[in-house]
């Protein structure tokens, strides 16, 4: 793969992108594809050396992280985990199944890594897609439940209680990934930069006291809706029904499953953005607040403020629901937006 490093930031394609301003003279960016998308990282460094070195050594770390939690690499932990009762899995993975279980916890299943017993059924990306008939999803949700994973913390195993559970980190995992190459970036004496991949994100530092603008995407139509401003540490995660869909039928389904029922997730949301120190946490809360729809959504985050999460939900009248905390931080010039 060509690399091509450039004083620019690439801006994101999907969720949440990128605006920056390119008036520091040492900015460096780098794109590869990594965990399905397109990751683009991006540092200020004195030297072109140093930001290839840390560049590279974030990448390295999200490619660890892919290898191990991939649904499709044979040798993953994943794919160990979906063809056995019982799997040895390693640190990262055993701690991002962890952490999934108590999310799934909070959020009643509404997060549930085990929805790929029957997220196989749903490949919208195919061109000849016919939707699983109710029959075949009756047949496969027995097979969900977040449950019937047990961890044992000691020797690192993860136990499934039926062998049809299958378990896909999708939701979860590059979240995870963005943080840990955040923290690698840190390590290498980096003080200014932004992971991003797929749209979601995390910045260190605050743009020179200027804040990272980030574009929140129209989720209907070409082009962007409005901005939010991140500082030190803050990360943004983005679900919405556009990112992945096709219509069959005049109907539209899209990629993000209701684990309780199977199907794609019906609400009157169409798009939420999750800010939080914790780029992990972002990714998971995005999907579950998503499933929730608007008006329990919004309860959730106000009845769970020890959480930490601040909050962008679009709804199908392109309503914009913005956490209070975060108005001050945000602009969206001709919409209405509800502060909650």
């Amino acid at each position: 793969m060509k690399k091509i490093y450039s004083p620019m930031v690439i801006v994101a394609m999907f969720g949440a992108q990128l605006l920056l301003s390119c008036s520091h003279p040492q900015r460096y960016s780098l794109s590869q594809m990594a965990m399905g998308t397109i990751v683009t990282i991006t540092v200020d460094a004195p030297s072109h050396e140093k930001a290839h070195n840390a560049i590279q050594a974030a990448f390295d770390k999200i490619k660890q992280i892919e290898a191990l939690m991939s649904l499709y690499k044979q040798d993953s932990d994943v794919s160990k985990i979906n063809a056995n009762s019982k799997t040895h899995v390693s640190k990262d993975t055993f701690t991002v199944i962890e952490q999934s279980l108590e999310l799934s916890h909070k959020t009643n299943g509404l997060f549930d890594i085990t929805f790929a017993s029957i997220g196989k059924l749903w490949n919208i990306q195919s061109p000849n897609f016919i939707p699983p008939s109710p029959q075949t999803i009756n047949t496969y949700k027995p097979c969900i439940g977040y449950q019937r994973i047990h961890l044992h913390p000691e020797n690192l195993e993860v136990i499934k209680e039926k062998p049809c559970i299958q378990i896909g980190l999708g939701g979860i995992a590059k979240g995870y990934a963005i943080d840990h190459a955040i923290v690698t970036l840190k390590n290498m004496g980096i003080k200014e930069a932004i992971v991003e991949a797929g749209g979601d994100l995390k910045v260190i530092g605050n743009n020179y006291g200027h804040g990272y603008t980030i574009a929140i995407k129209h989720p209907r139509k070409e082009g962007i809706c409005g901005t939010v401003l991140l500082f030190n540490g803050q990360s943004i995660t983005t679900s919405g029904d556009y990112e992945r869909f096709v219509i069959y039928k005049g109907k539209r389904y899209h990629h993000i499953l209701n684990p309780k029922t199977g199907y794609p997730a019906t609400s009157d949301v169409i798009s939420v953005s999750v800010i939080a120190s914790n780029a992990t946490v972002c990714d998971g809360y995005a999907t579950a607040l998503f499933i929730m729809g608007s008006e329990q959504a919004m309860s959730f985050l106000l009845h769970n403020a020890s959480l930490q999460l601040q909050c962008i939900i679009i709804d199908s009248t392109m309503k914009i629901y913005v956490s209070k905390s975060l108005v001050p931080c945000t602009s969206f010039k001709g919409y209405t937006v509800v502060p909650f």
